[in-house]
C-alpha cells in the first residue's frame, strides 16, 4: 500500500471535523468558507505541504530507527501539523510571505504559531476535537495493522488528514473576528 492510498482510505475520517449531530464532539468546521482558495491554490498549497509531511516523516522513521511512536506522540504530532499548516494557509490567504517551517522538535520545545493571538485562541479552542479525530485514526489504523507497515507510509498517511483538515479550517476563520478573544479577556475581568 502507498503513501496516497492510504490517506485516501483515511479521508472518511475527515468527515468527523465537521458539525452535525454525528459529530458532537469532535466537529469544529462548519464548510462556511469565509476566505475561500482557488481550487488551483489549494492544490499547489497541498501538494508543497504534502511534500514536506512526507519528508518530515521520513526523517521522523530515520530518527526514530523505524520504532512506532505512541499514541501520544502521534497526537502531537498530529496538533503540531495541524496548527503549522493552518499558520501557512492563513499566510498564503492573508497574501503574506509564507516563510511557516516544519520542525517537529519544537513539538516538545513549545511552540506557538505565528498568527495573532486571537487566531491561536481559535486553534486552542479545538485541540480537543482535534484529539478526538486523531485517536480514532489511530485506532483505525491499529486495528488494520497498518501501523506495523512501513512507518513512513502510514505516518505520512495519517499526517495528511491534519494537513486537509487545517486548510479547511483556515479558510473559515475569520481575521476580522476577535470575539472569542474578547470573550476570553471577558471572563478573566470577572
Amino acid at each position: 500500500m502507498t503513501k496516497d492510498q492510504l490517506a485516501l482510505e483515511l479521508t472518511d475520517f475527515t468527515k468527523m471535523a465537521f458539525v452535525d449531530p454525528m459529530n458532537p464532539e469532535s466537529g469544529f468546521l462548519t464548510r462556511n468558507r469565509i476566505n475561500p482558495l482557488t481550487n488551483e491554490q489549494i492544490m499547489e498549497f497541498f501538494l508543497q505541504t504534502k511534500e514536506i509531511i512526507y519528508q518530515m516523516a521520513q526523517h521522523l522513521e530515520n530518527f526514530t530507527s523505524g520504532n512506532v511512536p505512541s499514541d501520544y506522540e502521534c497526537g502531537m504530532l498530529f496538533q503540531y501539523v495541524f496548527d503549522k499548516t493552518t499558520e501557512a494557509t492563513y499566510k498564503v490567504i492573508k497574501d503574506e510571505d509564507v516563510d511557516t517551517q516544519f520542525l517537529p522538535k519544537e513539538i516538545y520545545d513549545g511552540y506557538a504559531p505565528d498568527l495573532p493571538e486571537y487566531i491561536q485562541l481559535k486553534l486552542t479552542n479545538i485541540v480537543s476535537k482535534i484529539a478526538i479525530i486523531s485517536s480514532s485514526i489511530l485506532q483505525y489504523l491499529d486495528k488494520k495493522k497498518y501501523r506495523t507497515l512501513d512507518m513512513n507510509v502510514w505516518l505520512s498517511a495519517y499526517l495528511i488528514i491534519s494537513v486537509t483538515l487545517a486548510i479547511q479550517f483556515a479558510q473559515e476563520i475569520d481575521p476580522d473576528d476577535d470575539s472569542e478573544m474578547q470573550d476570553y479577556l471577558k471572563g478573566l475581568d470577572q
